[in-house]
């Protein structure tokens, strides 16, 4: 049996953006007929999607079924219906990033209930990291970009995914906001990073994707079972001695909403084991809690549409691999 982090297996090798001939199609049906058309054309898209990524359906269903049995009281089914529904969330952040790449939300349409908390670190010149997931749209942070004080966000990507979307989009890139690719930390990463939180900048990285080289996770509950999670977000945050925070956004009635929440005003990680990693299991156990509240908000806007869960990631990888030979 192929364990589950094998390279064929790891979430980047999964082709979550393996429909761009078909965002590329939205982004001009968008830009022609605007939004109504857009959600035309898009149901088939993800119609197809759905249909021929047995992978990301299974994933889907996965995720369903623990959120089903971590959340009775919400009344949500794991059946095929409700994935396909889930695949519509995702097709719909689509759109929601072709809105906010081509200049057309504002401040707003957002609703941003701690903003203060932001404004009081851009008063102090403090920089900070801002600890995200996949829980909707993190796009949404070029809205909040535009706030007073000229905020400067860092995005730390682990592939080129997200760059090659923004070239799709035709984006010319933002003033106030920066893709860094980031696969290993390096020294010289390091430094331009600290340099970054020293002129009071902001570092955004997700926590709940593991690193795409190296085995630097850390196991801890998430609806109920084990899964790793990456162990970068804190050792990072342990080099640069900055103030951490959880930022996530996603949809709600129609408008966004952004949540920010104080996650820890400095982490240190001793050196030691099994301190260490006692440490890091606290530390991505408070990010999963605040991961599975976000989910109970909001179900069907965590994407993340590979095999998750550390008992049942290789089992599914190889069961659909067998079927699909």
């Amino acid at each position: 049996m192929k364990p589950a982090n094998t390279a064929a297996r790891h979430w980047a090798a999964v082709e979550e953006n393996s429909l761009l001939w078909g965002i590329q199609a939205l982004v001009w049906v968008y830009r022609l007929f605007g939004r109504w058309v857009f959600r035309l054309v898009l149901r088939p898209v993800v119609s197809y999607y759905f249909l021929a990524s047995r992978l990301a359906r299974e994933a889907s269903r996965d995720y369903l079924r623990h959120l089903v049995r971590f959340y009775p009281e919400l009344g949500i089914g794991s059946g095929l219906w409700q994935s396909y529904r889930h695949f519509l969330s995702f097709g719909e952040t689509l759109l929601d990033k072709i809105v906010v790449w081509t200049g057309n939300i504002t401040p707003e349409q957002v609703d941003f209930p701690n903003r203060q908390l932001l404004l009081d670190l851009i008063e102090q010149k403090r920089g900070a990291m801002l600890l995200s997931g996949h829980i909707g749209n993190l796009e949404i942070c070029q809205a909040i970009a535009t706030m007073r004080g000229h905020i400067h966000l860092n995005i730390l990507v682990h592939t080129k995914h997200a760059e090659k979307f923004n070239r799709l989009l035709g984006s010319r890139g933002s003033a106030t906001i920066q893709l860094i690719q980031v696969t290993e930390l390096s020294p010289a990463i390091a430094i331009t990073l600290q340099e970054k939180i020293e002129r009071g900048e902001f570092l955004v990285m997700v926590g709940d994707r593991v690193p795409v080289q190296g085995g630097r996770t850390v196991s801890a509950s998430f609806l109920g079972e084990d899964a790793e999670f990456p162990q970068g977000p804190y050792l990072l945050a342990s080099l640069l001695r900055c103030p951490v925070y959880t930022l996530f956004c996603f949809p709600v009635n129609g408008r966004f909403k952004i949540h920010l929440e104080h996650f820890a005003e400095s982490i240190r990680i001793p050196r030691g084991e099994p301190k260490r990693q006692d440490m890091l299991k606290t530390l991505a156990r408070q990010y999963t809690e605040r991961l599975e509240a976000y989910c109970r908000i909001a179900p069907l806007q965590w994407f993340n549409f590979y095999p998750y869960w550390s008992k049942t990631a290789a089992g599914d990888a190889d069961r659909i691999a067998a079927e699909d030979n």
